[in-house]
Formats: C-alpha cells, structure tokens, sequence
C-alpha cells in the first residue's frame, strides 16, 4: 500500500525543555498520544491503539529537538527501507521565541482531512497535560 506523508507544525506555549519529555518519555506519551504503551528488553516500543499493536523504534533523536520513531512489522523488525515512521521536531522561533512542534506522520493512513483532525484533537491533548 501506498505510503503519504502528513507533516503540519502546532503552536505551542512553553519551551522546548518543558515539552521535550512529553514527546520521548514513555509515561508521559501515556497521558496524551497512547493510553496503552510497552517497551519490551530491546527497546522495542509497542503503541496499542483500537486494541491493536504497533511497534515501534526510536531511529533519531536530539536532546529537547526532536525523535523519530519508526514502526516495525508484527515480528518486531525494521519493515524496509520505506517503513511508516512518527517524528516530532520542536523548533523555536528566534524573533518571537515561540515554540512549534513540527509532526511529520508517513503511514499508510492517506486521508488528510481525517490525520489533521486526529493530530488537532491529540496537540490539544498534549497542550492540556504539559501545561502548555
């Protein structure tokens, strides 16, 4: 199945070091992104969504910038060369000093009405945890 890539950039108060951890760390992804969230001994991540699994690996990542995770297949291995991947990038503006939160989702999910609207209500759900 064809692949499309959604990437749109959110607003946010607050600074890059107060969000970061709501973006990489696994108890505060909980609060706002996958209720259901397990990282087995390799550090393999599975989001649980809709009672399915979905693993996944952090690739990339940068102290209070950015991380990108890419999704497995079920056997919990790199898919190929072109496998869906999840990255969140803050950015800062250097005049405003606003903070954004650059998303990039490339999946298989190619409705763009239906990834803005699931991004819009989960920013709002991170916006309401992180205090922000």
């Amino acid at each position: 199945m064809a692949k499309y890539k959604y990437t749109e950039e959110f607003e946010l108060g607050g600074n890059p070091k107060s969000i970061y951890p709501y973006l990489q760390n696994i108890a505060n992804l909980k609060e706002w992104f996958s209720p259901k969230i397990e990282v087995d001994n390799n550090q393999v991540i599975n989001f649980m969504w809709d009672d399915d699994n979905h693993f996944a690996r952090v690739t990339h990542s940068q102290l209070n910038k950015y991380v990108r995770y890419e999704f497995l297949d079920d056997k919990k291995q790199v898919i190929n060369s072109d496998a869906s991947f999840l990255e969140f990038r803050l950015l800062q503006s250097p005049l405003t000093m606003a903070t954004f939160l650059k998303v990039t989702d490339y999946s298989e999910m190619n409705n763009e009405g239906d990834l803005k609207a699931l991004w819009e209500e989960l920013i709002e759900q991170l916006k309401d945890v992180a205090g922000v």
